[in-house]
């Protein structure tokens, strides 16, 4: 045995080694859990009793909103979205855009009824021998209806659409307070624009209209074609100079930039909803949650109820603050009107009882559009969205490696705002949005995506090239400002049956006469000399029409065969002042009469403004965001 005295220094020594042992197991411990911590899981099967807010849409808006209310850690948050999950790589390729918008499995596959009114005389015979109603669009679609697609996935629309940044004209939000939105004007809503940009364009780095450091990358399309120049050179020719068309302007030609990062789609799923935020145990998230009503008591809004997948009950989940109204122009409007919120007259024919009679549903307006489709020189095809092109090994490999190449981008090339009646300098706002696109358009396109009637027209344009070769590019003009107006009404109480939509496209004559001259300020812009290194035809359809080629009346025929809806509805709960009737929600999105619910979505803008609406949404649920967090502080 050890001396007594070595065994006491051996004591001491084992004690210190005890408590250097029990540090270092202590350290591993705290750097295990660090890196092994259980995350939170916010998807969830089962939900509290209550929330403080409950967000019904996990769209454009709704995203966003369950990021900022969830920087609260006091505030508890329930995002309801009736898709599922933000999941699929190919969702995030931005190339597939024109693959998830029609029969995709997360699209509503919602459809527009028609106007039974008097169809263009030259058309009527037509229109009889395919015995079809008469009206003033979508006579070449089936059955005369338009195709309405809206997201159904976590970040709704946006995880679905073009992937095209455009906020619009200045006098868009000028006009949003003349309607009676204060505070809602340009200047009140630039802000919220630069809250959520990462622009990357280097000319924006420092510019007063534009964010760097947002949550969505903005980005210029890694494959820019030729003759996107062109298009510019040709709008400069016909007096509209090159500017930021993002900046505020009345009218104007630029490039186009896209909601791409690092070649990822910046969904609102994909922007807002990022690993930190999902790591909120204030956030829980139902997906394949369809909301049926919203619940009062008397003029208050108390909870939901709400049907999941595969499940013939529903559940009800009650708000300690505010139902907040995502679903969209077409889901928050029967979201709404099963609720017992909108025209009186509407509800008490389907037994509804009526919580505040307002014009839910009515005031729908959304962008009426032609495709101008070309045919390019051989040596450009490869800039030419066509399957083979974007699924080639070489576009594979530098997707895979590098994020780049023709995956990486939907094809977007340039945009011009133009007038149709005005010198450039005499408006206060266009009247048409031109969009230049790197896709070629097969027949196949009209077929699914925009619901073309094969039966009738199984060639769609006059010539056998132009029906066999796909490269070129097309250009879509579009009406900015429609004056004709339509309406979503419910067709039963089923939550689960699709509503009504009527968008009366092409009622006014005014909408078919700017349209018109836009498309013909296309063909004009065409016959520049710019495009002749570039270009080898124009594809002419195959259109039923007495009248000569590039006549007005000829484009008459078109825009009423082939017109179809460019996806941007709005309007359907309107916003203006807190004494307008004609007006659903106040300034600050609360429905008017009503306490504890706002509508947070496309479908409260007054008019629809002139560009892609995924921008201008994403403003609005930002300031949104913050209006409800200072009513919450008061």
């Amino acid at each position: 045995l050890p001396q007594k005295g070595k065994i006491m220094a051996s004591d001491s020594s084992l004690h210190s080694y005890a408590v250097k042992l029990g540090g270092g197991l202590v350290v591993s411990y705290l750097v295990y859990k660090l890196l092994f911590r259980q995350k939170h899981n916010p998807f969830r099967d089962q939900f509290l009793a209550s929330y403080d807010y409950i967000i019904v849409g996990g769209g454009s808006a709704g995203c966003i909103l369950a990021n900022r209310l969830t920087e609260d850690s006091d505030v508890t948050v329930l995002l309801l979205e009736a898709g599922g999950k933000y999941d699929s790589s190919l969702v995030k390729i931005p190339a597939t855009c024109p693959l998830l918008q029609v029969d995709s499995g997360i699209d509503w596959s919602y459809k527009a009824s028609t106007n039974n009114m008097k169809s263009h005389q030259c058309l009527q015979n037509q229109i009889a021998i395919q015995s079809v109603p008469q009206q003033q669009s979508a006579f070449g679609q089936v059955d005369n209806i338009h195709l309405w697609p809206r997201g159904k996935i976590l970040g709704g629309s946006s995880s679905i659409n073009f992937l095209m940044y455009m906020r619009g004209c200045k006098d868009d939000y000028d006009l949003w307070q003349r309607l009676g939105a204060e505070g809602w004007s340009y200047d009140d809503v630039l802000p919220y624009f630069k809250k959520f940009e990462n622009n990357t364009r280097p000319e924006f780095q420092n510019d007063p209209q534009h964010g760097v450091g947002g949550p969505i990358t903005i980005s210029d399309p890694v494959v820019k074609a030729p003759y996107a120049d062109a298009f510019i050179k040709a709008g400069e020719d016909a007096g509209y100079p090159r500017c930021d068309v993002n900046g505020g302007v009345k009218t104007g030609f630029d490039y186009g930039q896209v909601f791409v990062g690092n070649g990822v789609r910046q969904s609102s799923a994909e922007s807002y909803l990022t690993p930190d935020v999902m790591n909120r145990k204030n956030l829980h998230i139902g997906t394949h949650c369809h909301v049926s009503k919203v619940l009062f008591n008397g003029n208050r809004a108390i909870g939901i109820q709400f049907i999941k997948e595969k499940e013939i009950f529903e559940r009800t989940v009650y708000c300690n603050q505010e139902v907040l109204v995502c679903g969209g122009t077409v889901g928050s409007a029967q979201t709404l009107l099963l609720s017992g919120v909108g025209p009186r007259e509407d509800l008490q024919k389907l037994n509804i009882p009526v919580v505040r009679d307002l014009p839910v549903g009515l005031n729908l307006q959304s962008h009426c559009a032609v495709v101008i489709s070309t045919i390019i020189h051989d040596e450009f095809r490869n800039y030419s969205h066509t399957l083979p092109a974007i699924s080639s090994f070489s576009n594979l490999l530098k997707y895979i490696l590098f994020k780049g190449g023709m995956l990486a981008t939907p094809g977007y090339q340039a945009s011009g705002l133009i007038t149709v009646d005005k010198k450039p300098d005499e408006s206060s706002s266009a009247d048409i949005l031109i969009q230049m696109v790197s896709l070629g358009i097969n027949n196949e396109i009209f077929y699914k995506n925009m619901s073309v009637d094969k039966n009738r027209f199984p060639t769609l344009y006059t010539s056998e090239l132009a029906n066999s070769i796909e490269h070129g590019f097309t250009l879509l003009p579009i009406l900015c400002r429609p004056q004709g107006t339509g309406w979503i009404k419910l067709k039963s109480t089923n939550p689960l049956e699709d509503p009504e939509i009527q968008p009366n496209f092409l009622q006014h004559p005014e909408d078919l006469r700017k349209l018109v001259k836009g498309i013909q300020f296309c063909h004009e812009l065409l016959q520049s000399k710019h495009f002749k290194p570039y270009l080898k035809d124009i594809r002419r359809y195959n259109v039923d029409c007495p009248h000569p080629y590039n006549s007005t009346e000829y484009w008459e025929c078109v825009a009423r065969t082939f017109a179809y809806d460019g996806y941007h509805p709005v309007g359907t709960c309107r916003m203006g002042a807190i004494n307008d009737d004609l007006a659903v929600v106040d300034p600050n999105l609360r429905i008017r009469g009503l306490q504890g619910i706002r509508v947070v979505d496309a479908s409260i803008m007054p008019a629809v403004v002139s560009c892609n609406t995924f921008a201008p949404v994403v403003m609005i649920a930002e300031k949104a965001a913050d209006l409800i967090k200072n009513a919450r502080r008061s």
